[in-house]
């Protein structure tokens, strides 16, 4: 499998966990009330898989080895970087409303939902822009042994990084949650 087939197989993974946490926004709005356990569980896997295991996965290897093969920084690499701060930071922002919400301050969830909101919009078009356009720049230029390469280290950062088993438990989540939710 190429390592960027894997990048693209995460992806979606993550749009279906976009879609749930779209309906909990929804249900919040609707009426004030989310499932602790299930934001939780989304919150959780924003910060440690979408960004310690994939962002990392791209930052630390796929990105040098792109600019290694003459794909320059300053363009679509240096973008995608970007990206991934504003995302920590809406990260960031929904993680606090939700410490708010928790709280008992009734005004945070329309900062949840609006942060929310902003992540899952820039993230699809940021794993648009991936899916379509970097990872086949790489693609093209990648020998069999940089893919190989790529892929093992990728398989490294996830066992480092999230742990042996961590994987699996994100995707019981996002099926248990799909059921529920989509």
């Amino acid at each position: 499998m190429k390592a960027t087939q894997q990048l693209k197989d995460e992806h979606q993974g993550i749009k279906i966990v976009f879609r749930i946490l779209e309906k909990i926004c929804e249900k919040l709005k609707a009426d004030r009330s989310i499932s602790a356990e299930h934001f939780e569980g989304i919150l959780e896997f924003l910060k440690v898989f979408v960004d310690r295991c994939h962002h990392w996965k791209e930052e630390d290897l796929l990105f040098p080895a792109m600019e290694q093969v003459g794909i320059p920084r300053q363009g679509p690499i240096g973008v995608m970087l970007a990206e991934h701060a504003m995302g920590r930071k809406f990260v960031k922002a929904i993680s606090d409303a939700y410490s708010e919400y928790k709280a008992g301050k009734a005004s945070a969830s329309a900062g949840l939902i609006e942060n929310a909101k902003g992540y899952i919009s820039l993230m699809l078009a940021h794993i648009d822009k991936e899916d379509n356009v970097l990872y086949p720049m790489g693609d093209s230029r990648f020998s069999k042994e940089t893919q190989e390469v790529l892929y093992e280290g990728f398989e490294k950062i996830e066992i480092e990084r999230i742990g042996i088993g961590k994987h699996e438990a994100f995707h019981g989540m996002i099926d248990k949650l799909s059921k529920i939710y989509l």
